[in-house]
Formats: C-alpha cells, structure tokens, sequence
C-alpha cells in the first residue's frame, strides 16, 4: 500500500503537478487547501482527497497530519511586489514555520520542501554557475528575504536531528495550471500584449512545472535524507528569451539595449511618485539587470534524475497558457450549487452570443452558469458562442456551450453559426482598435453582415450591446433622455450608431426585431488589464483625473447589462427600440464616482485634476492622430472624460422592469477581488 502524503500548494502552480504525479503513481493524497479552483477540482477527480485548513492555524490541519507519513510543503507566496513587507515574509517565512512545526509535532519524519534559487543567489558572472551550496548576499526583496528567513529555520531544524527536510530549488518555472500567474509568467503574459522593443544584461535560468514535479517526487524516491538540489534549466540570456517570445508570439524581437543606469534611474523616479505602488523597485533592478540568475542541476541530474527541458518546447508551453488567460475565460468554472435556482428554456430555444471571450461576454457566461452575486440570472439553455478562430483550443466550456468558429466581418462564417438559433445577443465589437478603419470593419460592417445572415435564415431576435458614444456628450442636457438625438463621438461612436440604425432599421421594415441597449462607463468582474490598470493607479499619492470632476457619470456594471439582456429578449415592448442601461442616479459626478473606487479599494482619494482645457487639448490632439488612420486609447480617453455622460433609465424601468441592483455599495465589496 502506498504511503499516506499531505501536500500543501496544490492549488498553485508547482503544487499541482506535484500532486497529479502523486496520484499517478498511486499515492493516497489529502490536499490542505484554503479554497477551491480548477486544479483542485482535476486533482479530486485524479482522486485526492482535501481538508480545509488555514496554514497559520495548526488546528485545522494538526489531525490530518498526524495521519500522514510525508509531507510536502509547497505553498508560499511568490511575487516581486515590495509594497508589504510584513504580509510577504508572513506569507513565505511564517508560513513555512508554522507548517514545519506543526509536521514534527505531529510526527511527521519527512518533509519535501520547495524553496527558491533567489536564495541561492546571482551571480555577475555568466562562467559562473551556482549550485546548492550557493548563498545569496542580500534579499533584494521582501519575498527573497522570507525565502532566506525560511531556508535558515530549515537548516536549525535539520541541524536538531528531529526531521528529514529535503529542499528542491526551482529557478523560473513555467508551463501549465499556473492560476495566480506567477512573476515569470506575469512577464509572458504582459509581453504577448504589447510586446518589448527592448533588453537589458543578465540572464535567466527556465525551467518547466512539470520536469520540477519531477525533481519533488525523485527527491521523495531516490534522494537521500536531507539532500537539497537544485531544479534549474537552460540559461538564456534576456536578449535571447525576449527574442525566443516573439518568435512565438508573432511580435518583433528586441532592437534595441538599454543600460542598467537608465532602468535604475527610472525605477528610482517611479519609487519615487508612486511610492509602494511603483512597478520595479530600484533594489530589484540592482539585483537583476546585469546579473546572471544561472544555476548547475548536475547533481539533481546525476542522484535523481533531473533532466532539464527543452527550452523551446517549455516556452512554447508557457506562451500558450498565457494566449488562454488574455482571453479572461480561465475562471469560467460551472460551480457546484445545488440550491442555485435556474430559468428554464425549451429545448429549441438557442441563444448565439457574439464577443466572445471579451469582458461583458465572460461574465455573461459566467453568471448563466453560477448566477450573479445575488443568486439570479443563472439558466439552463442551449447557447451557441461565434469565437473567432484565432482562440481555437484555447477555450474549455460544459457541453450545453456550444462553440461555432467564425467572424462578423465573415459573413459566409455566421451561416453555420446561425443555424436553428432563436435569438441573439451581438455583443462584438472593437473599442480600441490600432486602425480607425477598423472600427467600422467590425462595428458596423460585421453587424450588418450579422443581421443579414438573420434575416436570411429568418431569425427575428437580435439585441445590440450599443454604447453612449452613440449621443456623444451633453451638450444642450446634461443627462441623456429617451428624447436625445443621435451625435456620435468620433469614430467609435459613429461606427456604433451606424450598427444601430441598421439593427433598428431592418426592424421598422418588419425583418427582424431588434433591441438596443446603449452601456455607460463598464465595471465589473472579467475586466481587461487596462481597466485593472486604472483601478491600480488609485495606490498611487495622487489620482489623476481628467477635468475638474464635478460633471456627471452613469456606470454600467455588467451584471445589471447582463440582467436587461434577459429581461428585454422576451418583452415584446422592447422591440424596435432602444434604452439606456446604467445606473439608478446619473447625477453622479466623477469626483463621487472616485472616492467610491477609493473606499472600495480601502486607499485616500486624493484626486489630482487635469484642467479642462488639457482635456479638450487631448480630444484636438485624438483627431490629428485619427487623420493618419490611428488610434491612442489613452488621448482618446483624456479627451471626454471631463464631459457629462449620463443617462435616465426611465424607459428601461417601464418597458422591462430594469433593476441596476448592483450599485457602487456592491461594487465597493468587489473592488479588490477585480485588481
């Protein structure tokens, strides 16, 4: 009979492959878990058993451990941030006190643990490789000082006799079920958006999640008692890796260096401005830049049978879990709620989503599946999902998804797609394209494109994700009305009406029945980074804000945009028409709008505003961009945020019993879920 483990991590991202490969080879597993995800619900189905167990409170796991014979100790934070110090080193060294104690006490005679190579060091030398006897001078950051505190309470308990600790050191390891995203991948990640024209001196060392399990389970069968070795892989300088990313990824291989003075300077002035909140800590750029993060995994090679992976293989693994996380549908999970009530539809009655993944889309699948936060919404219904073939096995979803791969500016596509659907929700469209053309590429031609492949195949039902930049701004009213006539903001705006007057068009010559429903300014869960971004920017001593803040603002969170979609498919009032959909009171100034944020996020507000001609020196600048066919989010932005944009819901209210249950009181609560 295999021995009985106790694994702590197993939700991460080591800790998962550790744990598969256990039960592979038939080892009986409880998992010490503080909450449940997808890894965690593979490794039950695998046959792993789990306690709930608050790593800091021995009483919750004390009994479980005295049951097990083996302990693997692989949970800690991992991060480069430096704005906590306390929680980091609770998180990395306390935390792995607290763990060791409570093994010994209970018996436990041996323990795996993961440390880090950033214990170990770096080295300014690339002929120079380190290996497990290696020590690290300096903790450049809060999280290599916990890992040094950790490996030093290591050595005094092996030094005591009293238990055998076995240390595997990883270098960067990537590859799949990495949920938090990991720094390495962090970088991936952030790369395959906007790509690096640049690099810098120094190298990394990179390995594979898997081939690091590998190393914990040899550690457990082959090594002898407290033996550490280091789980490193190939060592490639920066220029290479970025290089080696683009080849991947479709962008430009880096072009040219920039001096560590200069990436010094910038995270000093960072550090500076933005205090806990600056993206690099100059400590950190000292310990990196220039040096080598290079290491020897001879002797795992030689006593356990390490083999190091190959690199392009490896990448290639890591480039395509983080291609599945830029589409923000790696949280979709139908979760297990046998009290949740669902609405029922007829077995023909399928629904074809279009934008998808997106923001409003993931949430929309999200919420049919879970429900919302008040436990509504949720529906058993055939649904059908156009995802462009770009995401072509980068999407998993329960068998009542059905993916159809297409395009709206394909119109042969949507046939297919089309085909025996009831209704629609055409939620695609592009907010912040590279070229204006764009913009009514797929704004306006795909929607038209949509809309004649319904009438077509004679479906009737279509209801249009539309926006406020169909009215523009108030000029003559400061909050829009029912009675608003169309004036569209620049080419987004103009794009947008132009699909609604089709949508509503085709509907007053009785071919369809088409609803819009025009969106204010977007919160909510799924949100992209460049919303996260602005949420960020509010730890930083100041907020900026375009305008003086006193005009007027209506927010649509998507739960509400979600719940007026269901609402408005079957009332037969909404047909031909179109609504407003934000929040109860749009006399809602930005300045309030603000000091909501920052009461959700538990920071001052301390708005530092723009004055208005700034803003309306943005919006004249966006225009001589937009003449050479381009398009800067940011100016785009800064040109209208000091405009009223707001809106009664009145007809909504009549027409549909439109209900924005979620105002800024229920959004403060998820605010820091979101960043």
């Amino acid at each position: 009979m295999k021995k009985k483990i106790a694994l702590t991590g197993g939700s991460g991202h080591i800790g998962f492959h550790v744990a598969r490969l256990l039960l592979d080879e038939g080892y009986d597993v409880t998992l010490l878990i503080r909450k449940e995800n997808s890894n965690i619900k593979y490794l039950w189905k695998k046959g792993a058993k789990s306690i709930a167990a608050d790593l800091f409170d021995p009483s919750t796991y004390r009994d479980i451990l005295k049951d097990s014979e083996i302990l693997f100790h692989i949970a800690s934070i991992n991060t480069t941030d430096t704005s906590n110090e306390k929680q980091i080193i609770n998180n990395t060294f306390e935390l792995t006190k607290n763990v060791i104690d409570t093994a010994i006490t209970a018996g436990i005679k041996t323990i795996i643990y993961t440390s880090s190579v950033v214990v170990l060091g770096r080295s300014p030398n690339p002929k120079v490789l380190l290996n497990e006897k290696s020590k690290a001078s300096y903790a450049e950051s809060p999280y290599v000082k916990g890992k040094l505190l950790a490996e030093n309470y290591v050595e005094q308990k092996i030094k005591s006799g009293s238990v055998d600790i076995r240390r595997i050191y990883p270098s960067w390891v990537v590859g799949g079920n990495n949920p938090k995203m990991t720094p390495p991948h962090e970088l991936i990640f952030k790369y395959l958006q906007n790509g690096q024209p640049f690099y810098f001196g120094g190298g990394i060392s990179i390995t594979s999640a898997e081939e690091v399990a590998r190393a914990h389970f040899n550690s457990l069968t082959k090594g002898k008692p407290n033996e550490k070795f280091v789980a490193a892989g190939v060592n490639i300088t920066f220029k290479d890796f970025y290089s080696k990313l683009a080849g991947l990824s479709g962008h430009k291989p880096p072009f040219f260096y920039i001096p560590k003075w200069i990436i010094y300077l910038g995270s000093v002035v960072a550090k500076m401005l933005l205090s806990k909140n600056s993206p690099v800590d100059p400590n950190y750029v000292k310990a990196v830049i220039n040096n080598y993060s290079w290491y020897d995994s001879q002797k795992a090679e030689k006593e356990i049978g390490y083999k190091i992976p190959d690199l392009e293989e490896t990448m290639a693994k890591a480039v395509f879990e983080e291609r599945k996380r830029l589409t923000g549908t790696n949280d979709l999970l139908q979760k297990e709620n046998p009290d949740l009530v669902r609405t029922n539809y007829a077995e023909d009655d399928v629904l074809l989503i279009t934008g998808f993944p997106g923001w409003l889309g993931n949430r929309m699948i999200d919420v049919f599946m879970n429900g919302d936060r008040f436990g509504n919404n949720a529906i058993n219904r055939k649904i059908r999902l156009l995802v462009q073939p770009k995401f072509k096995d980068l999407i998993s979803l329960p068998d009542n998804f059905e993916i159809v791969y297409g395009d709206i500016t394909d119109k042969e596509s949507l046939i297919d797609a089309l085909q025996n659907v009831k209704s629609v929700y055409h939620l695609a469209g592009v907010i912040y394209p590279k070229n204006i053309k764009t913009f009514y590429d797929v704004n306006y031609e795909g929607t038209k494109n949509l809309v004649d492949v319904c009438i077509e195949l004679g479906i009737r039902r279509l209801l249009f994700m539309s926006t406020d930049s169909v009215c523009g701004y108030g000029k003559n009213e400061r909050i829009f009305t029912s009675k608003t006539k169309p004036d569209p903001y620049k080419n987004y705006g103009k794009s947008k009406y132009l699909a609604e007057k089709y949508i509503l068009d085709k509907t007053a010559e009785g071919k369809i029945d088409g609803t819009a429903l025009r969106g204010f300014w977007f919160f909510g869960p799924f949100m992209p980074d460049r919303n996260k971004d602005f949420l960020r920017s509010f730890y930083w001593k100041r907020q900026i804000v375009f305008g003086n803040g006193k005009n007027f603002r209506s927010i649509s969170h998507v739960d509400n945009t979600i719940q007026a979609f269901l609402k408005a498919e079957k009332r037969k009032e909404t047909l031909g028409k179109w609504y407003w959909i934000g929040n109860k009171n749009p006399e809602q100034t930005v300045n309030e709008i603000y000091k909501n944020i920052a009461e959700g996020l538990g920071v001052n507000s301390r708005p530092f505003h723009i004055p208005n001609l700034f803003c309306e020196l943005f919006s004249i600048l966006d225009l001589m961009i937009g003449w050479f066919g381009k398009l800067n989010p940011t100016i785009h932005a800064a040109g209208k945020f000091h405009k009223d944009i707001a809106g009664q819901i009145t007809e909504a209210e009549r027409d549909f019993d439109y209900k924005p249950d979620v105002d800024f009181e229920e959004i403060k609560k998820e605010l820091k879920k979101l960043v």
